[in-house]
């Protein structure tokens, strides 16, 4: 059955109308046009005092049958002399103020337009280039320590985009574009850094130089920049072209920060697939580090550390894959750029160091995350976070919880499914924009029937899980160990009930012949989220050599009954550790229960996985609790053995420094 005629037109309409609305940073709203290239021609007369003269000229195609069409572009502290529509003067309009997070221009481009027709439409603007300001302006342009550069996103901006502070451009994710660039610095001691490939400079006769770049690529606008100093280059071996600019004053520290970038690029190129751009480039950065496309600005701190693993060059490279080849559809979807290069840093750990310093990476992360950046920034998911402060554009959450998350993914998934999966991600969706369900979508032939609970619980939910062990006698074994999540037990919390938790336990099981067995494996908890073992002596939780998950253990009880006091029927007391995990020190605390005849001391001994004895310590009679020093033992896990009255308590303890 049809519609009536006037429904189907209202709903035209209305279509229409949602169309005409600009993208919001957080909020994805189809339009009219769809740019397709940026060709920008811009001269720095004077770097330092960033001042610009430009003319861009946008080549877009419309996306419905439109009569009397609109354009939209953002731009920032700038001055807009004149438009050209089509090769004809046009008017602009400026909507809402700088606070607003989608000020922006609109130009009208006369005429009837067919879907998929194309019009042009080229800005002429000037001014001094700016950035995102506040007390800590990072976003935008900058002139520090004789370089004049754009980092493509801020902080703290309501707009997060930073490039409509030098280019007038539709700044939002959502539209891919090829750009071009002619860059013209005063002189030839000035050279010009940026996206895609570099053409032949033109020297002109005012003395002058012209760098022109072309990247061929579709690229989101926050990840275009450029950066113009007295730099020098040097280019290193690989697959691609690696070049890197920097002050002659930083060339040998540079030198050697940069020196295992090919390799970088290797081992992302066999995690993810090809390396998707044409060149990898850096330039070196006051400010801070960013990952625009083929051209990274890295932290000058971190160039002139000398540090050949840099892991934040790392990071930066794997935002390649994931952000600039695959991009969020907008800026909810930010963890799947973030999340994924941090995450990326472990795994180049483990390229270049091995699988203990892979664990040993995920490790603090996930303690980072716990202890620290969760205090800081409060608990919230990792997509469609909150931006308010204390909170920010780019929260330390979707960097170290999501990372650990996709660590959880790998252990569940296995390596094999695990990167198959990233790679069929970033194959299917190469060059184009995503939302959280398109990873999802890639990834659920990796975690099967455990996919929606593993996103609705780590992904759009909040928190990690917290953890009581408590261990007795066992019926078949010495002990019976339950782990469970206590997360919601107090403080009105409401987290999930995490049933998709990889857990690294380590125990050890005697075999029928009597000996000994050291376990070493990752369980997945039933449906409350609980775990529970039958073994001889428990050795680590979240410490074995398996995995690392975003776990808290609050609490490690052993309530034991020694073979004088069942005659009396009587327990014995319980001991609990603390910090879990410990770093420098770590404090035995006894708790008495029930009726024990008298006090007694207790031995306390420390043994490595080898059952080793590595420290030691005593408790007097009267004595409550004790603190010893752990500080000279290696990272790694541990077991406690108590001794008292005939009694033996052995409770897990795990060592952990901070990075």
């Amino acid at each position: 059955m049809q519609k009536p005629l006037a429904l189907v037109v209202l709903a035209l309409l209305t279509h229409l109308a949602a169309m005409a609305q600009i993208s919001r940073p957080t909020l994805f709203r189809p339009q009219l046009f769809d740019v397709q290239h940026y060709e920008a021609d811009v001269r720095f007369p004077d770097p330092p005092k960033r001042l610009v003269e430009g003319r861009v000229q946008t080549r877009l195609a419309w996306n419905a049958r439109v009569e009397n069409g609109s354009y939209t572009f953002h731009l920032r502290g700038l001055d807009i002399d004149s438009v050209l529509v089509n090769g004809k003067v046009g008017e602009w309009k400026t909507y809402g103020v700088p606070a607003d997070d989608t000020m922006h221009h609109r130009v009208v481009v006369p005429g009837v337009h067919d879907s998929g027709s194309v019009s042009t439409v080229s800005i002429f603007y000037r001014g001094t280039m700016t950035n995102e300001g506040g007390s800590s302006p990072w976003g935008g342009v900058q002139y520090d320590d004789s370089v004049l550069y754009a980092l493509g996103v801020g902080f703290a901006n309501p707009s997060v985009g930073a490039t409509q502070h030098w280019l007038p451009c539709y700044d939002h994710p959502s539209d891919k574009v090829t750009f071009s660039g002619r860059f013209t610095v005063p002189d030839s001691t000035w050279v010009v850094a940026s996206n895609g490939l570099e053409s032949p400079r033109l020297r002109n006769t005012d003395g002058s130089v012209t760098y022109i770049w072309n990247e061929q690529r579709p690229i989101a606008t926050y990840l275009m920049t450029f950066a113009a100093a007295r730099f020098r280059t040097f280019t290193l071996p690989g697959r691609v072209p690696h070049v890197f600019y920097v002050l002659r004053r930083d060339s040998t520290l540079s030198a050697r920060s940069y020196r295992l970038v090919p390799r970088m690029t290797e081992t992302y190129s066999r995690l993810y697939g090809d390396y998707p751009f044409d060149k990898v480039g850096y330039y070196n950065s006051v400010k801070g580090s960013m990952e625009h496309q083929g051209m990274i600005a890295l932290a000058l701190s971190i160039a002139r550390s000398g540090d050949t693993a840099n892991v934040t060059g790392a990071h930066e490279l794997a935002h390649q894959w994931f952000g600039d080849c695959v991009s969020p559809r907008d800026f909810r979807y930010a963890w799947l750029t973030e999340s994924f290069a941090t995450y990326s840093e472990c795994s180049w750990l483990e390229d270049l160091r091995g699988w203990t310093v892979y664990l040993s990476a995920v490790q603090g992360k996930a303690r980072s995350y716990i202890t620290q950046i969760s205090k800081s920034e409060g608990v919230f998911a990792l997509e469609d976070f909150p931006r308010a402060a204390p909170s920010s554009n780019y929260p330390g959450t979707i960097y170290a919880k999501g990372a650990v998350v996709l660590a959880m993914a790998r252990a569940i998934a296995g390596d094999s499914a695990f990167y198959a999966a990233l790679r069929t991600y970033i194959a299917d969706n190469a060059y184009g924009t995503v939302v959280t369900e398109d990873f999802r979508r890639a990834i659920t032939p990796a975690l099967g029937a455990r996919t929606d609970a593993f996103f609705s619980e780590w992904v759009t939910g909040r928190g990690w899980a917290q953890l009581a062990i408590e261990q007795r006698p066992g019926q078949t074994s010495a002990l019976s160990v339950r782990i469970t999540q206590v997360q919601n037990a107090t403080g009105g919390r409401q987290w999930p009930v995490f049933t998709t938790l990889p857990l690294n336990v380590v125990y050890t099981q005697r075999r029928p012949d009597g000996v000994l067995d050291t376990v070493d494996t990752i369980l997945m908890p039933a449906a409350d989220g609980s775990y529970s073992i039958s073994c001889e002596r428990l050795i680590s939780v979240n410490g074995g050599t398996r995995c690392r998950s975003l776990v808290e253990v609050v609490s490690t009880t052993h309530i034991g009954i020694s073979e004088w006091e069942s005659n009396l029927r009587r327990m014995t007391p319980s001991f609990t550790l603390a910090p879990q995990p410990a770093s420098n020190t770590v404090n035995v605390q006894r708790v008495r229960i029930g009726r024990f005849p008298e006090a007694a001391p207790a031995m306390i001994q420390i043994l490595d996985l080898n059952g080793r004895n590595v420290a030691e310590g005593s408790m007097a009679a009267d004595d409550t609790s004790t603190t010893l020093n752990v500080q000279s033992l290696p990272e790694g896990p541990y077991s406690v053995m108590i001794t008292q009255g005939g009694g033996v308590v052995c409770l897990p303890l795990l060592i952990t420094r901070e990075e």
